[in-house]
Order: C-alpha cells, then sequence, then structure tokens
C-alpha cells in the first residue's frame, strides 16, 4: 500500500473488537479479587508490628481497579462500533458510486 490509501477489512475489525471483549472479560471482578487479596494480607500481618494503611489503600486503588473494567468493555465496544461504522460508509460508498465508469488514472489494484 502507497502512503496514501487507507484500508480496513470490517470483519475482521469485529472480530478484533470480539477478542478485546473476550480479554475484558476477564477484567469483571477485577476489584473483588483485588479486596479479596487485600483482606488476606491485611489478617496476615495482623499481629506485631502492625502494619497500617490498609483500608486507604484499598479505597485508592478501588476506583483505578473500576477504571480498568471500565476501559475493557469501551475498547471493545468502540471497536465493534467503528467496524460497523466502516462497513456503513463502504455500504453508502456504494451505493453513490454504482453505475460511474470513468478512466482512472491510477490503475486499480489487482
Amino acid at each position: 500500500m502507497s502512503g496514501h490509501e487507507v484500508g480496513v477489512n470490517p470483519v475482521e475489525a469485529y472480530g478484533a473488537g470480539q477478542d478485546a471483549e473476550a480479554y475484558a472479560s476477564g477484567f469483571v471482578g477485577l476489584g473483588a479479587d483485588f479486596n479479596a487479596a487485600l483482606d488476606a494480607a491485611k489478617s496476615a500481618c495482623d499481629h506485631e508490628p502492625e502494619v497500617s494503611g490498609w483500608d486507604a489503600y484499598g479505597e485508592e486503588q478501588a476506583a483505578a481497579i473500576a477504571e480498568v473494567e471500565e476501559h475493557g468493555i469501551s475498547l471493545a465496544e468502540n471497536i465493534q462500533g467503528g467496524a460497523s461504522d466502516i462497513s456503513a460508509t463502504d455500504e453508502e460508498s456504494s451505493d453513490i458510486y454504482a453505475g460511474i465508469n470513468f478512466d482512472s488514472v491510477i490503475p486499480p489494484n489487482i
């Protein structure tokens, strides 16, 4: 491809979105898993000398973990939405340009 052409296979793009969705499904429950690990660590350190700050750390990280879960889902939705938009644009363009016959200066890719 020259530096002036852009192309996307909507089927492959949508498939990539499905892959991203599968990865994102692994993020579901990430916050609960983190809290369980944090509780286990807190319990393991409940003797002298005690370690403090568990609750503050957990609350601070909960927001970041929730964002990871949300970003994973958004990524999948955005990729799949982009594939749908590309497909719709291709369909619209094919309707607009159907039947037009012109001599191209640039030979078509074969």
